[in-house]
């Protein structure tokens, strides 16, 4: 009979071992999990600080085409002026195209004062 009885304390032995190896990998899932979770939250903040970054991007791009834009304008109108043969006309339109060029380039430092 104590032949079976070893047997027995074998089987509890084997069965105590796989409740400990399952409490080991559970316990390591459970380090892998957080650590993935830390990983997401740090990728998160990270993309979230790119987004920002690029918008930043973007809005000054669209800063600047309007600035270019305002700049052809000009262009194209100091051309137009220059073709006139009224010299009153022109001595106007020269007046109002440094009053506008004059704008153009306050604009930036009054946008990024906001």
């Amino acid at each position: 009979m104590s032949g079976s009885a070893q047997v027995i304390d074998i089987r509890r032995y084997r069965l105590a071992k796989l409740i400990s190896d399952a409490g080991r990998q559970q316990g390591e899932l459970a380090r892998m999990m957080r650590d993935s979770a830390q990983e997401r939250t740090q990728l998160a903040e990270a993309l979230n600080g790119a987004q920002k970054h690029l918008a930043r991007i973007a809005d000054s791009y669209k800063l600047l085409l309007v600035r270019l834009k305002r700049e052809k304008d000009f262009r194209d109108a100091c051309q137009e002026a220059a073709e006139l043969e009224d010299l009153d006309e022109m001595i106007r339109r020269r007046d109002a195209l440094v009053r506008e060029l004059e704008s153009i380039r306050r604009a930036p430092r009054e946008s990024t004062g906001t």
